[in-house]
């Protein structure tokens, strides 16, 4: 009776994919007139955090989030979360009380229409270029200056189902380091199996995250990208482990 189980998969991601949609197109004239007419990316980040809220719990999907400290709303910070399901990007945008951008891949801002707004609000990076992904954190710098938290995923990508938590690139850390800027990990158990790469696969329910304390350049006993980057794998990938018993 498996096909069953994967119809009632195929009918809930459907049902996310038109929420997703019908929730855009009710937010589009906000989005629009804030990107296009009258600038100002910190309002377009508020009104994209709305529009995850009100897509995932339309969608059956509620977050249950742990905090191991109050973070500061004066402070910008850059969020570094585990990342295995396309379910990540909604899913944290809502759960995240502070104006918020990504660093996402070139291809996203080809989508037709959805991508217009991605490419105007947040940082685009083509990883094959070295001299663009440069720039790309340079942008990102630029946008922590002006009041907006970064969410990078150290990941690169959504690694394959079997991989446990791929290896970090350094992008995020370097960062970090050069704007004295903390980094607050992320850990996710639960979007790998309630919304994978298989169509035919996934359910709604509770999505458990924990955000982690703000890891400082300063605070590190040897101030260097490589153990900047270590300190962060290890928090996501010990919470993990923990997750899992």
């Amino acid at each position: 009776m498996k096909w069953v189980g994967y119809l009632l998969s195929s009918i809930w991601r459907l049902w996310f994919l038109l929420m997703f949609i019908l929730v855009f197109i009710l937010f589009m004239p906000a989005l629009f007139f804030f990107t296009a007419i009258v600038k100002n990316e910190i309002i377009v980040a508020k009104i994209a955090r709305y529009w995850s809220k009100l897509t995932i719990y339309l969608s059956f999907i509620f977050p249950k989030v742990e905090w191991e400290e109050k973070l500061s709303k004066k402070e910008q910070y850059i969020f570094c979360p585990n990342h295995v399901s396309t379910l990540d990007i909604p899913f944290i945008l809502a759960v995240l009380p502070m104006p918020l951008q990504y660093i996402g891949k070139a291809e996203i801002a080809k989508i037709p229409l959805f991508g217009y707004f991605f490419k105007n609000n947040s940082v685009i990076v083509d990883r094959a270029n070295r001299r663009n992904a440069y720039s790309a954190f340079l942008k990102a710098g630029e946008k922590l200056k002006m009041g907006i938290n970064m969410c990078i995923f150290p990941e690169g990508g959504i690694p394959k189902s079997d991989i446990f938590l791929k290896k970090f690139k350094n992008g995020p850390f370097r960062l970090a380091l050069d704007k004295n800027i903390k980094i607050v990990p992320i850990t996710m158990p639960d979007s790998k199996n309630m919304f994978p790469e298989q169509y035919f696969k996934g359910r709604p329910g509770i999505v458990r995250v924990k955000i982690h304390k703000a890891i400082a350049p300063n605070s590190l006993k040897e101030k260097s990208i490589e153990n900047f980057n270590l300190s962060v794998y290890n928090t996501i990938f010990e919470q993990l482990k923990n997750y899992e018993q």
